[in-house]
């Protein structure tokens, strides 16, 4: 949030935006996220000009010694993992804290570093006021209920110098508790946050939040790009820019991007870097993190060209035009949890800026899952945060083993609540290019999900035409068959994301007659597309059978969050006489089988239950 705003004020010095975190002795020593920020303090993708930390050493973490909750000497040791400065303060001179701070703060101002105040204090009520901490440090409950507190002990030390007397001392006392009561008892009688208007919440920070409707979603937002933009882009991509000593492959790639444009067959790569640079002569900037992000995890991006003899780097998109927006990618540190933190912070602070963030692997995303639960799916409904950050998780069963299958897509629609964000599986380039831009045309903030490809990232049918990035209708969501005629349509295969073409391979080798059978993909999972699924469901009126078909095992995918759904739709229109059948891998505990030719049988199992239900 300290970048975010650092940049709108364009404190490119960063000098006048101080981050100041405040620690728990235990969390600093005991929480993963702390060393993996620190991390992040003097790299040139996060990097603030230095934080201000704050820990609040109470020498206990709710009921547990120090000497069980880290093995360091002080709190503050990690500290030195940054070669930052740390100050050891006793809380009860105040004189020594405040100079404490002052040393802190300019320290920070001229070496723009990371400083660290160690505040060595005690928690008198234990965990809340209504512990009792006796139970488990009797010893130092007695001495802490025996212990002056801080005010009489700097009220005596002020009285003692004659600064104060005792009678001005307990009026000053008085009056501002008197304040903070009248503070209170006004706030309690003002509007609920939720129901304030846009002029009530002007300069505060919920500023840019309006609740939203989920059929707010579903309104039409006009995602195409200006043809001259488009233009400008993808000429910047497939250019080889002059001046450059470039890797021979990629002189090879550039060209082959060139080639596509000639035969009107855009991939994946090309479809994502277009709708970055079109966003950025728009005026939207972009930012995109992840620990591979520059090139991508599969080699398909390279959104930046090393030069062979010098290393420098080169950003085609960065260089499309004077007056464009800016466009950054950084490879991160190999951290999900604070990266994925701070980009959800940036992404809060500033909404003009497009921020997305990259898993290595959609599995890897497991790494974040605190910054998923506490914030980004629950952050609007908990405190009016609203972003529009985007996660980009590979995803698909390709037989690469547990770790490198599954981007938990059950677990993200498990999340998913009260309009609160939107989870998205899309299978053509141009509807990945289109929920992108989309993100920065709707006029409200919502966090998207995106199962992301892997190997369908260079399969032969995943392309898709310029007038498709251009064309008026936009992100669909949903996909239907173009092949079958209505009347003929007997069996509809349901899916979303990559199994969409693991069915057409099969239908393709198949000696069965297909002809009867439709395969309509889910391209939005969350919010759930009703609207557009009940005409595809209502067309075919000699349908007899619905599968619903994921590479995924039962007990994961999108089975357990689309299946009731479908059901209902379809009692909705009166259509409960259809069979609905599941098809999907077998419930597993794992993701995936660690074994290739275990995925191979079990992928064949799968197709060979397709087969057989859909026989006429």
């Amino acid at each position: 949030m300290t970048r975010a705003r650092q940049r709108t004020i364009q404190d490119s010095l960063r000098k006048c935006v101080l981050p100041v975190l405040i620690h728990g002795d235990a969390a600093f020593c005991g929480q993963g996220s702390v060393s993996e920020t620190l991390q992040l303090s003097a790299l040139k993708g996060y990097q603030t000009g230095g934080a201000l930390h704050i820990i609040l050493n109470n020498q206990i973490g709710f009921t547990t010694d120090p000497k069980d909750a880290r093995s360091s000497i002080h709190a503050s040791d990690l500290a030195k993992v940054i070669q930052a400065p740390v100050i050891l303060v006793n809380a009860d001179d105040v004189s020594s804290c405040i100079r404490a701070m002052d040393m802190a703060w300019r320290f920070r101002q001229e070496f723009s570093q990371d400083v660290f105040i160690d505040l060595i204090c005690y928690r008198r009520y234990g965990h809340n006021e209504a512990d009792e901490p006796a139970f488990t440090q009797p010893l130092m409950a007695q001495k802490i209920k025996n212990h002056k507190r801080i005010k009489d002990i700097y009220l005596g030390q002020l009285i003692h110098k004659q600064i104060l007397d005792s009678d001005l001392a307990q009026r000053f006392y008085d009056e501002y508790f008197k304040d903070l009561q009248n503070i209170l008892d006004r706030t309690r009688k003002e509007k609920n946050i939720k129901t304030l208007s846009k002029q009530d919440l002007k300069g505060s920070l919920w500023a840019d939040w309006h609740p939203v409707k989920e059929e707010n979603f579903f309104k039409k937002t006009n995602t195409c790009p200006l043809d001259k933009h488009l233009d400008t882009t993808l000429k910047a991509l497939t250019t080889i820019p002059k001046g450059i000593h470039l890797h021979p492959k990629i002189k090879k790639l550039i060209e082959n991007r060139h080639q596509m444009l000639k035969s009107d067959c855009l991939d994946w790569a090309l479809c994502e870097l277009a709708a970055y640079g079109t966003l950025c002569l728009e005026n939207h900037p972009v930012r995109i993190s992840g620990q591979d992000s520059i090139r991508g995890t599969f080699s398909h991006r390279h959104a930046m060209y090393f030069d062979t003899q010098t290393s420098k780097p080169y950003s085609p998109l960065a260089n499309l035009s004077p007056k464009q927006a800016e466009f950054c990618v950084y490879n991160s540190p190999l951290s999900e949890m604070a990266v994925l933190g701070f980009e959800y912070g940036n992404a809060c602070a500033d909404h003009s800026f497009f921020t997305l963030w990259e898993a290595q692997f959609g599995d890897f995303s497991n790494g974040a899952q605190i910054i998923i639960d506490q914030f980004i799916s629950s952050g609007e409904e908990k405190w009016m945060q609203s972003c529009a950050l985007v996660l980009l998780l590979p995803h698909g069963y390709e037989g690469q083993g547990p770790e490198h299958s599954s981007a938990r897509l059950e677990r993200y629609l498990q999340l998913c609540a009260n309009a609160n964000m939107q989870v998205c599986y899309p299978t053509t380039p141009a509807n990945f290019f289109h929920v992108l831009r989309r993100q920065m045309k709707r006029s409200f903030y919502k966090p998207l999900v995106i199962m992301t490809p892997k190997s369908l990232l260079r399969h032969p049918l995943v392309v898709s035409s310029r007038k498709s990035l251009t064309r008026g209708d936009g992100f669909q969501e949903v996909i239907g068959s173009e092949i079958n005629k209505v009347a003929d349509v007997e069996v509809l295969l349901l899916c979303t994301g990559k199994v969409y073409f693991d069915l057409l391979e099969e239908r393709d080798k198949s000696q069965q007659d297909w002809s009867h059978i439709a395969i309509l993909r889910l391209e939005q999972l969350y919010p759930f597309p009703t609207v557009a699924l009940t005409p595809w469901l209502n067309g075919y009126p000699r349908i007899k059978k619905i599968l619903w078909v994921q590479e995924e095992p039962a007990n994961m995918g999108a089975l357990s969050f689309v299946v009731p759904r479908i059901q209902k739709l379809m009692r909705d229109l009166g259509r409960e006489e259809l069979s609905f059948i599941r098809l999907s891998r077998k419930e597993k505990s794992s993701p995936a089988t660690g074994s290739f030719q275990k995925h191979l049988e079990e992928h064949r199992h799968l197709m060979q239950n397709v087969c057989f239900h859909v026989q006429k």
